[in-house]
């Protein structure tokens, strides 16, 4: 009986490390893709989102897709990430809406800095966007990373 006690309090004690460090979210929600952006998963498929924020990521602006993409007029998804791949300056996405069964792609360049900037103030939301290019058919998305000799794959 005492030996059950002590396996449940180390197996109390290891869960309560667990879900306090910061790793536990890079596999139930938040994806780090540098940048302070981040691949967020929720509940469902539908809820993932490219998100900027800083500090520990529990709130942040919509980068792809932007809140009008992510939901239509009645509060229903519309569009959600599928995949995602980053390196050091880009991160490339693919987005998929819902009712039109439509797969578009994105790419998103690292070269920004708002780390200084009070968002209550400046209008962060169109900075960010401006270094969006999206949404792209796969057409355009292919020449797209060619010209920019974006090197990035989906896996």
């Amino acid at each position: 009986m005492r030996q059950k006690i002590v396996n449940y309090s180390i197996l109390i004690m290891i869960s309560l490390f667990i879900s306090s460090c910061d790793w536990w979210s890079g596999i139930w929600g938040n994806h780090p893709l540098g940048s302070h952006l981040s691949l967020w998963d929720g509940d469902k498929k539908e809820d993932r989102a490219i998100v900027y924020c800083e500090g520990n990521c529990h709130g942040g602006i919509l980068v792809v897709p932007i809140y009008s993409r992510q939901f239509d007029e009645k509060g229903n998804y519309a569009e959600y990430v599928e995949t995602v791949a980053s390196n050091k300056k880009w991160i490339i996405v693919k987005t998929y809406q819902i009712r039109e069964k439509k797969e578009n792609y994105w790419i998103i360049s690292k070269d920004f800095d708002i780390t200084n900037l009070d968002c209550s103030k400046a209008n962060c939301d169109s900075i960010l966007q401006s270094y969006v290019t999206g949404p792209l058919n796969l057409t355009d998305f292919k020449i797209k990373l060619e010209t920019l000799n974006i090197d990035l794959r989906f896996k």
